[in-house]
């Protein structure tokens, strides 16, 4: 399904909790703020995900919070799995990565996307709140060991770790990370509070111009993609103020209180799609309620950004 911006409906980004066990000071949050509510079922994330089928959605990603505390995970998978999604993708801070990592392929995980935003001890815990920089490596390096593949990093960049980028870099080669994603600080949820760190990835991405082999753009975001001599791809993530960002994006948000949401950074624009789910309707009319939820999505969904707000860099 096509929007009226000509954007198709192709990824479904699932929050399964607002708990963590890290405290990263720039969390965004999903947009979704801090209320704890009551978590959907797997059952009910699974319906979810079989609707959106019809309409397009061919990826999953789960994220929070810190999905790995959800202790249903295992059966969140196989639910999201029995509706025939293409691929199922996390996003974890993974500190309990290690001992999961076999398990989720198992259930039918097929990659993560593992966050490490330093390389020192010291930093680490000052950026995430925790003293884990051990355990999150082990936790990288079980999940390349597991085969969730492509192995990715994220990494994101501030003035307080300016100076890891290529010490994160060197990590990500010697363990055989498949791409490392350098993304740019969001002004949303404890972003709006951090965002004087905000530092511009401009100089970093000249860098990675002049040495990389090759140089491909993605349809997601139509972010560009840097291939080097390693072999290791770095994705960089460009999103504030950025209608380009924008007009490549094909993702909706299922929220943890059961909203479908069309945008990290808007509240105006969602479907509360909780009282179907928990309702006592019989399956075939939650389904029917569900694809009415879908085609009003498509029809309000639109670019945050839609005007540039500063002057792209032509190289």
């Amino acid at each position: 399904m096509i929007d009226r911006y000509g954007r198709p409906l192709e990824d479904l980004r699932i929050t399964l909790t607002h708990v963590c066990n890290f405290s990263c000071f720039f969390c965004h949050m999903e947009g979704e703020g801090l209320e704890q509510s009551e978590v959907l079922s797997p059952e009910q994330i699974g319906l979810v995900s079989e609707v959106g089928r019809e309409f397009g959605i061919n990826s999953v990603k789960l994220t929070g919070g810190e999905p790995t505390l959800r202790r249903d995970l295992i059966n969140v998978i196989r639910a999201i799995k029995e509706a025939d999604v293409r691929e199922i993708s996390m996003t974890t801070n993974g500190f309990l990565l290690d001992r999961l990592a076999v398990k989720l392929k198992e259930a039918g995980l097929n990659r993560v996307n593992i966050s490490l935003h330093a390389m020192e001890e010291d930093k680490f815990k000052e950026i995430t709140g925790v003293d884990g920089l051990r355990r999150v490596i082990e936790g990288i390096r079980a999940a390349v060991s597991a085969g969730l593949r492509p192995v990715k990093m994220n990494f994101v960049l501030t003035k307080k770790n300016t100076d890891q980028v290529e010490k994160i870099i060197s990590f990500a080669e010697s363990v055989g990370v498949d791409e490392l994603h350098l993304i740019e600080l969001h002004p949303v949820g404890l972003g709006k509070q951090s965002f004087s760190t905000h530092e511009w990835l401009d100089s970093i991405e000249r860098k990675l111009f002049e040495t990389s082999n090759k140089i491909e753009i993605r349809e997601k975001h139509f972010r560009p993609r840097y291939v080097l001599p390693s072999g290791l791809v770095v994705e960089v993530v460009k999103p504030y103020a950025n209608p380009i960002f924008c007009a490549g994006c094909n993702r909706v948000r299922l929220t943890v209180d059961g909203k479908l949401k069309t945008c990290l950074y808007r509240d105006d624009k969602v479907v509360d799609v909780r009282n179907v789910l928990t309702s006592s309707l019989p399956l075939w009319e939650k389904r029917e309620l569900l694809r009415r939820a879908y085609e009003i999505v498509i029809a309000i969904r639109e670019p945050n950004f839609k005007f540039l707000s500063r002057p792209l860099e032509i190289r």
